[in-house]
């Protein structure tokens, strides 16, 4: 039996874990796959299994459990492993694996593991957070940070003892929750990643997840509850008055350079009947996002132009979303048997504060000072889409300034940190907007030749666009094909 060696403080990049295996070049493995069963750790975690699949590209998928941390889902490829770990994490309230993520890395040749965030269960269940005798702080630090750290540890000392030698690159690579989870490995492990692609970030879960009740606290109140069809309308109003602004008409707007005001839609018909003045008002305070009683802004309120079906309002006296319903239920309340109609927006702004209080320090991931990462030579690409009802872009366009002021400058941050913003693109995918096609090929040119991404290149269909560095935006130049990112600019004005 192999025992291996674990270093679980900050380690040196390029060489953060220690196994007993013998150094190679080679990028194949120096021993088979179902003999990773017979490692042993000193902490007690197991290989539960290791097998290899038949099929090209041949993989060896590994399955482990942490003990009293989570589950994790390894696939290291049996040929041309590139020398690079990539690791990935859970979104909503994790639970799960994601086996297409971890599989799709491998398949690209990566070393990848993904971790459950501590737990099993269903991606929109929080209540494994709530016990009766009080909150169940050990899982709920496994989800915050702890998890994520553990299968990095774990999934690095699994690749040495499986090739011979420890990854030569170490990236992150994740959405929503999982972006998360990679923020918090960069602000409390700095020397853990090389580079880190976080997509839609839900860097601040204490204040997005309670914020995306304010819909339905907006919507009992008034006494409206607004049917989808008219949500939609509205939509399809912002994106008509603010498409173009790029030059082209493409069904795409970007609430950074549009504002529509909606009360021109009174009286406009709809399957659900006409828009009503108090629609109207709803529909602003939506957009708007929760307030404190006296005025001032809680959060941010879901972005013009970006599908209201979080509003969750197809039942016609409403219906919390599961993800800031058991938020209020069992992360806040801590009481199974709580009713959501005890909510106004004369005491919302208690539970939000509740909420910040008791989990901002632990589960937000938004510190600014990321000089440590960036003295270690880390990258890290950030990317939102400006149509994302669940986080909300603003959040991540929030912690981007403060980064800027935090760390010099816009020149200075965008040696090592730099946002882009896709119109159109909801969250982590989907939408009328075009995604990044390739994001990770960009980081890996910028963490290992030095080349630092000007644009993302971003695809729908056959559609093509340039996604700009925050601020800027694409303009077409006025000559060639819409669809080709060739003929676009990144403009500042």
């Amino acid at each position: 039996m192999l025992t291996l060696a674990l270093g679980l403080g900050t380690a040196p990049r390029h060489d953060s874990v220690a196994a007993t295996a013998t150094a190679t070049a080679s990028d194949r493995p120096v021993r088979t796959c179902e003999s990773l069963t017979r490692l042993a750790f000193p902490d007690g975690t197991k290989v539960t299994s290791a097998s290899q699949t038949t099929t090209a590209p041949v993989l060896c998928n590994v399955t482990l459990v942490i003990p009293e941390s989570s589950g994790v889902l390894m696939a290291l490829p049996v040929d041309h492993w590139n020398g690079r770990f990539q690791g990935s994490g859970a979104g909503g309230y994790g639970g799960w694996l994601a086996p297409e993520q971890v599989l799709g890395a491998a398949r690209a040749g990566y070393a990848s593991a993904g971790t459950d965030g501590g737990h099993s269960g269903s991606p929109l269940d929080g209540s494994w957070a709530w016990s009766p005798t009080g909150m169940n702080t050990s899982l709920i630090e496994d989800f915050a940070y702890r998890a994520a750290r553990e299968m990095t540890v774990k999934g690095k000392a699994i690749t040495a003892a499986y090739y011979g030698r420890a990854p030569e690159y170490s990236y992150w690579n994740s959405c929503s929750g999982g972006g998360r989870m990679g923020l918090a490995q960069v602000q409390r492990y700095p020397e853990e990643y090389d580079g880190i692609l976080a997509a839609a970030p839900a860097l601040h879960p204490d204040r997005f997840v309670p914020a995306a009740m304010w819909p339905q606290v907006v919507m009992r109140e008034s006494g409206d509850f607004v049917p989808q069809c008219t949500f939609e309308a509205f939509t399809r109003a912002a994106v008509e008055a603010c498409d173009g602004r790029d030059g082209v008409r493409d069904g795409v707007m970007n609430p950074q350079t549009c504002r529509f005001d909606p009360a021109e839609l009174v009286g406009r018909q709809t399957p659900c009947g006409p828009i009503t003045a108090e629609d109207v008002t709803v529909m602003k305070r939506i957009w708007d996002g929760p307030r404190r009683p006296d005025g001032s802004r809680l959060w941010y309120g879901i972005p013009q132009g970006a599908p209201l079906r979080y509003a969750n309002t197809s039942e016609t006296d409403g219906l919390p979303d599961p993800l800031p319903g058991d938020w209020f239920t069992y992360w806040l309340a801590k009481d199974p048997n709580w009713d959501w109609h005890t909510l106004t927006t004369a005491n919302f702004a208690t539970s939000f504060e509740q909420s910040r209080r008791e989990y901002g320090d632990l589960l937000a991931t938004d510190d600014p000072d990321l000089g440590e990462f960036r003295d270690s030579g880390g990258k890290m690409i950030l990317w939102h889409g400006w149509a994302d009802e669940v986080v909300m872009p603003q959040g991540t366009v929030d912690y981007y300034t403060r980064l800027l002021g935090t760390m010099g400058g816009k020149a200075r941050t965008e040696r090592f940190a730099r946002l882009f913003m896709a119109p159109g693109v909801q969250h982590c995918i989907g939408g009328p907007g075009a995604s990044p096609a390739d994001p990770m090929a960009a980081l890996v040119k910028w963490v290992e030749r030095g080349q630092a991404p000007d644009t993302l290149l971003a695809r729908n269909g056959d559609t093509t666009r340039p996604l700009c560095r925050w601020p800027a935006v694409a303009r077409h130049t006025g000559h060639g094909s819409t669809g080709d990112a060739a003929n676009f600019r990144c403009s500042t004005t």
